[in-house]
């Protein structure tokens, strides 16, 4: 711990500090020597030096860093690679956006977009276009007579399915498909006309799309290079609106981590990055020769330094076949998902599950659907190997009944939600059924029964304000119905999620996830006041400055 008397590197003052400590104490100043905090509150301005530099918050409000504990982060940057349709209302607009690509290209070079529609969610497509529909292949022909053309389809997790991707005719014509293609699965549909020609227009059901994996395997795919330079960009995105950390909880495939290891071999990366490993194992042999190995390194808390550290495993139950095969036999490439996609069955799951108990690999497990199943395997390998000390992690929790939040406590599990996917995009199932509105994401039922959660933003979007505005209103988007009202967290209490319940799923809140001495300087200074602000204003928060370990990783021009 530095010397509290030696003179601060940094000082903070005049401003609002939540200190997010056990008592939520309000504080109007921060020393920060090194890459920690050295003094909080009245003490921290005798600590100015002569080489000190005294920062006047002007009434600012200075957070923990955010630590969001299901990222994604590598894919934000990915969207920056191909040309954007946002603000496209119709087939005209379309077509002049895909026109000017051309303009830049050598015939025969492909032309790839991002989906139509907005980000971050692409949603009430293709009924905000003019037309009602999607462009066809002929349409893209015109504007497109000597390039490939591919309008992508949304990464479904982003919305929901169905995901909706469009092909030109030479596009089609260099895969092979025609009149006499038929569909890998009854879940992908290749639009036709009324003579039976595709239209180039592919829908695919499925939660993680297919298409690109098979029926469009010729489109370009991300290379390491832009992997590598779109997660320094995400990096820095995630730093302006104030995430300082994040865990990787769904796992990442090989091509990830090694995009990852590249940008820390640089001294390039600015956010705090857990990442868990996402296996493909096809025997329990297999998978107990990896856990032999894997034991050195990803063991219990993890292995690593603070800015880079690998922790425990993302085991897949349940899942579909067809996904699992397709996606598979094309790796390592992994599209938006960056992770690979298995189907375990709750056999093989089980076996998986007493393996990594033995090798202290800690799990992290989608239970979206699956709660229940998922909690009597883990009481099960919990009788023949404790595991209440691992924060092993469900995540995607939607519903939860108070028997089986006890449960989870019992197994000293810890509960990840993305409130903003749960309640806002996807909660109109909730609208007329206030008693299960009440039970989906219950925050506060969690608080009150002592569970470990936190909030994880998916990168639908990448800002946490937005999750956490979520957690607040409760709102589901179509109607403006507050779903399950009492389940409500204070604005406080939502911080506190997306900082100490951060901390407390990478093992660290001892080192992160409030304004403590001793604690790593990861702090944001935010641009509004996000207790006293308007409420609809929230999802627009973002940092005009951050900290990672004392040093400055973002500042706009107006700080």
């Amino acid at each position: 711990m530095t010397n509290p008397a030696s003179p601060a590197d940094l000082i903070f003052h005049n401003g609002q500090v939540l200190t997010m400590d056990p008592a939520s104490t309000i504080v109007s100043a921060v020393a920060v020597s090194g890459e920690s905090i050295q003094a909080v509150g009245n003490d921290a301005l005798p600590l100015a030096g002569p080489a000190t530099k005294v920062v006047d918050l002007r009434g600012r409000m200075l957070i923990p860093g955010i630590i969001d504990i299901h990222a994604h982060m590598d894919r934000e940057g990915l969207k920056e690679i191909f040309s954007t349709l946002a603000g496209c209302r119709s087939i005209g607009d379309i077509l002049k956006v895909v026109r000017e690509q051309v303009s830049a290209k050598n015939p025969g070079e492909w032309v790839v977009t991002m989906p139509i529609g907005d980000p971050p969610n692409y949603t009430d497509m293709p009924q905000s276009l003019t037309e009602g529909r999607y462009p066809t292949r002929w349409e893209l022909d015109a504007v497109s007579p000597d390039n490939p053309v591919y309008i992508r389809g949304i990464w479904t997790p982003w919305n929901v399915p169905p995901s909706v991707s469009i092909a030109n005719s030479i596009a089609l014509r260099l895969k092979g498909i025609d009149r006499q293609t038929q569909s890998p699965d009854s879940t992908v549909t290749i639009d036709r006309n009324s003579d039976g020609e595709p239209t180039g227009i592919f829908i695919d059901q499925n939660t993680y799309p297919t298409v690109e994996f098979n029926l469009m395997r010729v489109v370009p795919r991300f290379n390491h290079a832009q992997r590598v330079e779109a997660l320094k960009r995400s990096m820095a995105l995630y730093n302006s609106v104030g995430t300082t950390g994040t865990y990787e909880r769904h796992g990442v495939a090989p091509e990830i981590a090694r995009a990852y290891k590249e940008v820390w071999d640089s001294g390039a990366a600015t956010v705090r990055s857990h990442l868990a490993l996402n296996p493909v194992w096809e025997s329990t042999a297999e998978a107990e020769q990896d856990m032999e190995q894997w034991a050195y390194t990803a063991s219990g808390s993890g292995f690593g330094d603070e800015m880079l550290k690998l922790t425990g495993v993302y085991l897949q139950y349940g899942g579909s076949q067809y996904i699992s095969e397709s996606r598979l036999a094309e790796l390592p490439f992994t599209g938006w998902a960056g992770f690979g996609q298995t189907r375990n069955d709750a056999g093989r799951f089980q076996e998986f599950a007493h393996l990594a108990a033995r090798h202290n690999l800690r799990i992290n497990t989608l239970v979206r659907d699956t709660l229940e199943e998922v909690l009597t395997i883990f009481e099960e390998v919990h009788r023949v190997t404790p595991i209440d000390d691992r924060r092993w992690v469900i995540n995607h929790v939607l519903q939860a009944s108070p028997q089986q939040l006890q449960r989870i406590n019992k197994l000293g599990l810890v509960v990840e939600t993305i409130p903003l996917t749960e309640l806002w995009l996807r909660g109109s199932k909730f609208v007329d059924q206030p008693d299960l509105a009440d039970s989906a994401v219950s925050h506060r039922r969690y608080g009150d029964m002592g569970v470990h959660y936190a909030f994880g933003t998916d990168n639908k979007p990448y800002t946490p304000f937005a999750t956490l505005w979520a957690a607040v209103a409760r709102t589901e988007r179509g109607t403006g119905t507050v779903l399950g009202p009492e389940q409500r967290l204070s604005r406080m209490d939502a911080l506190r999620a997306f900082t100490m319940g951060g901390a407390y799923f990478c093992f660290e809140e001892d080192r992160r996830g409030s304004i403590e001495v001793g604690k790593l300087a990861d702090m944001a200074v935010l641009s509004d006041d996000l207790l006293q602000m308007p409420e609809g204003y929230i999802p627009d928060l973002n940092s005009v400055l951050i900290l990672v370990g004392g040093e400055v990783t973002h500042q706009t021009t107006d700080f």
